[in-house]
């Protein structure tokens, strides 16, 4: 189960992270940001990965930390990625760590992956709302000729940890009997 649980983690950070970094674009940390960026089709397929960094400001067990909204058009406006989300956690109170009022929190959200289908300046706009936490910065990454099927391990690491948990689901069966 556990060379499978780290399978599972290890591929799918892989499959994020594949390609190469072409931009890199600071965002504001509330608000609207928006710019341009140069794409062309040589780069396909780009992936558009968010960053953020993080500091609670609840203690509650269903939070919604933060929300964000990301449009990327080309230069005839037509859009060529649209896309909304929020980072929000439903947990038990038992697992919310003691300090987390004061650390600093981070997460990666893989927005999407497009083709770029012609040679031309993109506009992005961003935009990033606190919620029940205050975003410390955040960063757009385009990354270029990125992965986009999920690697074998992922589902070598899936089967593993799944046969484990059936396995030691029989063995506790058999030892009751």
């Amino acid at each position: 189960m556990v060379i499978g649980l780290v399978l599972i983690v290890y591929s799918g950070s892989m499959y994020i992270q594949s390609g190469e970094v072409a931009e890199t674009i600071p965002l504001e940390n509330i608000g609207e940001s928006e710019g341009a960026v140069e794409l062309t089709p040589d780069m396909s397929p780009v992936r558009v990965i968010l960053n953020t960094e993080f500091i609670s400001r609840t203690k509650s067990e269903a939070v919604k930390f933060y929300s964000y909204a990301i449009d990327i058009r080309d230069d005839q406006d037509n859009e060529v990625l649209s896309k909304s989300g929020a980072l929000t956690l439903r947990r038990e109170s038992k697992d919310i760590p003691a300090n987390e009022l004061s650390r600093t929190q981070r997460r990666i959200h893989s927005i999407d992956v497009f083709s770029v289908p012609k040679k031309s300046t993109y506009h992005w706009e961003t935009q990033l709302t606190n919620r029940q936490a205050e975003v410390s910065s955040a960063h757009l990454e385009i990354r270029r000729n990125v992965e986009t099927e999920l690697p074998m391990s992922l589902w070598l690491g899936l089967g593993l940890l799944i046969g484990g948990i059936l396995l030691g689901f029989f063995i506790t069966k058999k030892s009751e009997e």
